[in-house]
């Protein structure tokens, strides 16, 4: 898929140069027009690489991470961390393992054209080495045609035409297709069991699974036992966290105009779920009523496994207001953001740091 970096021999590229300066294609018949992606090869910081599919509707230019391996190790070290997510066309996050600024070179010695362009590295199942989008599109001033399967560029007195290899689509279809995955497994649902860790309160439980081993399950219960002061069972088990340890504060951007968002209605039983959670919430000074507020955002309500609900909290529009900072946590960013854009990551850290500086002051009889 990728030639090593060593190999002085390079393979023979399908294109061709025309001396015309005006980019067109031919007309095509009512049974002509190739079909499968537009694949091409490129020169990507010094490697010759195949399978580089063109897609007009990337904003970023894609490297995968089994291409980006077995680039040199001087290319390689050039990676530094990614400060943008992507977002796929039916909404799924995914977070790049960095991203480099690599030259872009096609065609041969003859007729070329190259351009500099920033790579996000991902790591993902693809037929494909990487994927060009519309940046380097436009840098380089090509025009594709997936109908006819070819992609041209204008050179140095002339125009250079790059045609998708017919092998490779069907490469790529094989791998991709489903008649050459393995028949689904039709595997075990794993059961799980209720285990109490309070023996002063029953009804704290965990879920554990059956599989475990008699004494692998015994050692795990100690452990949660020896552990108790991590869970809180209630909002109050989550209070007096001591400023000096954290302290939460929004760093909204200056100028940005406060929102109050219009009131949603919601169903009678998400209204006695949102009442006992407030009630427990202002109980245990958590939440306190307020008369002069300048943000207003509604609650989100999101049914547990259990069939009970969670309050959440729409964020959206407070978190337009506060930038993001230079190390993000795309764990928490899916799960809680994903709910209600909740922006409480910070806290959660510290809060299991102060658990820990705890635990071991327990464990080691030190002061911290």
């Amino acid at each position: 898929m990728i030639q090593s970096w060593q190999n002085a021999v390079r393979q023979k590229i399908t294109q061709s140069f025309s001396p015309d300066l005006e980019i067109s294609f031919p007309s095509l018949g009512n049974d002509e027009g190739a079909e499968g992606p537009l694949i091409i090869e490129a020169e990507v910081g010094g490697h010759q690489v195949h399978r580089m599919c063109i897609d007009g509707g990337s904003s970023f230019e894609i490297l995968y991470e089994h291409c980006f391996n077995r680039l040199r190790p001087e290319i390689r070290n050039q990676m530094v961390p990614a400060t943008t997510l992507l977002v796929g066309f039916s909404g799924e996050i995914k977070w790049p393992l960095g991203q480099t600024t690599l030259l872009v070179k096609v065609g041969d010695d003859e007729h070329s054209t190259s351009a500099w362009m920033d790579f996000m590295v991902v790591r993902s199942t693809s037929p494909f080495n990487g994927i060009i989008g519309r940046p380097w599109l436009r840098k380089m001033k090509a025009v594709p045609s997936t109908t006819h399967g070819m992609i041209k560029f204008p050179v140095m007195g002339g125009t250079l035409t790059l045609r998708s290899s017919k092998i490779i689509p069907i490469e790529c279809a094989m791998i991709s297709g489903p008649e050459d995955q393995p028949p689904p497994v039709n595997k075990v649902k794993e059961e799980r069991i209720k285990v109490a860790v309070n023996p002063e309160h029953p009804e704290q439980t965990v879920m554990i699974g059956s599989d475990l081993t008699e004494k692998t399950r015994s050692k795990l219960c100690n452990l949660l036992q020896r552990s108790l002061d991590i869970f809180a069972w209630t909002p109050t088990d989550m209070t007096g966290v001591p400023r000096q340890i954290a302290e939460h504060k929004l760093n909204v951007r200056k100028g940005c105009q406060p929102v109050r968002q219009k009131k949603r209605g919601q169903a009678a039983e998400r209204n006695v779920a949102i009442n006992d959670e407030v009630s427990k919430l202002v109980t245990a000074g958590i939440m306190r009523e307020v008369h002069y507020h300048d943000w207003l955002s509604n609650p989100v309500m999101v049914k547990k496994s259990d069939n009970s609900w969670r309050m959440c909290v729409d964020f959206k529009d407070l978190n337009k207001a506060c930038p993001k900072d230079g190390y993000p946590l795309p764990e928490i960013d899916w799960k809680v953001e994903s709910l209600c854009g909740f922006p409480f990551k910070c806290f959660l850290d510290a809060y299991k740091g102060y658990h820990q500086i705890q635990m071991a002051e327990e464990d080691e009889g030190i002061s911290i």
